[in-house]
């Protein structure tokens, strides 16, 4: 049967009563003669809609021989001060996530992690600001004293941005205790910016260096948690 003729026997159909074509034949003869350009034009729509799939040759596996890993602590020669406990703690929270490799203490691990920040600095950023010019009273002269406020604070600069920027280049090693060979030697340079100074409408003046001490350390812990998932990510994907 040919196309046309598919669209020409619905009008063949035997009418009711009424001279039309009963509802569920007219839906029968269509499905049966739409069935399978249907599914061809389903397959075309879905060709042309921007479906993609992208196949790779990766995946995950780990080390021959390597079932379990330690991290060892952190060796900082960036000559900062830095959290960096938190690395060690991402380090460690990354693969026990995966799942891949039993987290075990040194004792008990057939891989170890080694991560040792080379370099690091905190270096101001964001916007100049200035603090108004504080005249200091003059010398005491042996009637009451001028108030503490008069003075300026020693610890106030004169110009500040408002906000820091932490750089670090970490260098990663992971070792299998076993062969006493290296699996992986990796260097993961980094940085973040962080909020310096806040404004006096959301913490005190006296509260700026705690501030400024959180902030650090959450720009810290993200790039910790960057670094780690790429280490896990590194030996683990082939």
């Amino acid at each position: 049967m040919s196309f046309m003729d598919s669209l020409a026997k619905p009008a063949a159909l035997a009418k009711t009563s009424s001279g039309r074509t009963p509802r569920r034949e007219r839906l029968g003869t269509w499905a049966r003669a739409w069935g399978g350009r249907g599914t061809l034009l389903l397959l075309s729509g879905w060709a042309l809609g921007g479906c993609a799939y992208h196949f790779t040759n990766s995946h995950v596996s780990p080390p021959t021989g390597v079932h379990s890993i330690a991290v060892e602590a952190i060796y900082d020669t960036s000559r900062e001060v830095l959290p960096h406990e938190l690395l060690w703690q991402s380090l460690q929270n990354a693969f026990a996530s995966d799942g891949h490799l039993r987290l075990v203490p040194v004792s008990e691990a057939d891989a170890l992690v080694r991560a040792h920040i080379k370099s690091a600095s905190v270096a101001p950023d964001g916007a100049e600001f200035e603090n108004g010019p504080v005249n200091d009273p003059e010398v005491f002269k042996g009637d009451s004293p001028p108030p503490p406020s008069s003075f300026k604070k020693l610890p106030e600069t004169g110009k500040y941005r408002d906000k820091g920027l932490i750089s670090l280049v970490v260098e990663v090693e992971v070792w299998n205790l076993n062969t006493r060979t290296l699996l992986m030697r990796r260097s993961y340079p980094v940085a973040a910016g962080f909020q310096a100074v806040h404004a006096p409408s959301i913490t005190q003046t006296a509260n700026d260096f705690l501030r400024y001490d959180e902030s650090e350390q959450a720009a810290f812990a993200g790039l910790s948690d960057s670094i780690a998932r790429s280490v896990v990510r590194d030996l683990l994907v082939r």
